[in-house]
């Protein structure tokens, strides 16, 4: 696990230096101190970016940023927030093999042309873990990731405090109270093994990985 650089704003969250050296080979720090990771479109062209500053953090919209991804990757982490990821790892570093892992971080729009260009590098018996949060959309996340290792395309629609999922395949329609969807369910609902491992932060009311280093970082401020 090289490291190529480090960021003010990590250093102060207690991020180690290893780790931001990881996810460091497309951000850079601007001239305000924020910490700026570009999204790119299947051409490889740039269309958007995350931004980490001391307090807040916006998301990507659009695009892909791959890390150290290749037929040998033997570990696959997806997230949909670099500062989520990051501080994942940070607290699980004793507990990855970095350099057997890659890290996929896509747009909030889940692009998933841009995610299955991506997954054609790797083997098919790397195992898949997903790092989003624990609202209903990072649930949703989880499964359309099951969803593209199984190459399956199915729909999901929030209404009425449910999830509608719509497979076309099997032309069915299902539905889920938002508050016990999951992967696992899903995964017996539509009577499919579960192959991907999610992570998520267990502290009530805490929804991602991010959110849980800022509540650490401020108690320690």
């Amino acid at each position: 696990m090289a490291l190529t650089e480090t960021f003010d704003i990590l250093s102060y969250k207690g991020v180690d230096k290893a780790i931001q050296g990881l996810f460091s080979k497309f951000a850079h720090q601007d001239q305000t101190g924020q910490i700026v990771f570009d999204f790119f479109d299947e051409q490889g062209g740039k269309v958007d970016c995350e931004i980490l500053s001391l307090y807040r953090n916006k998301q990507a919209s659009r695009g892909i940023s791959v890390l150290n991804l290749s037929e040998d990757s033997r570990t696959i982490f997806v997230s949909d927030s670099y500062a989520s990821l990051i501080c994942f790892a940070n607290q699980f570093k004793s507990r990855i093999s970095f350099d057997e892992a890659g890290f996929l971080i896509i747009g909030a729009e889940f692009d998933l042309s841009l995610l299955t260009q991506a997954f054609r590098k790797v083997s098919k018996k790397a195992k898949i873990n997903t790092v989003f949060s624990t609202s209903i959309l990072g649930r949703v996340m989880d499964c359309k990731v099951q969803d593209l290792v199984y190459d399956r395309n199915c729909g999901y629609y929030l209404y009425n405090d449910c999830v509608q999922l719509k497979n076309p395949k099997k032309n069915k329609v299902s539905k889920e109270s938002i508050f016990t969807f999951s992967l696992r369910t899903y995964c017996i609902s539509q009577a499919i093994i579960q192959t991907v491992r999610t992570f998520k932060p267990k502290q009530k009311g805490v929804e991602s990985f991010y959110q849980l280093n800022q509540l650490h970082w401020k108690d320690l401020d």
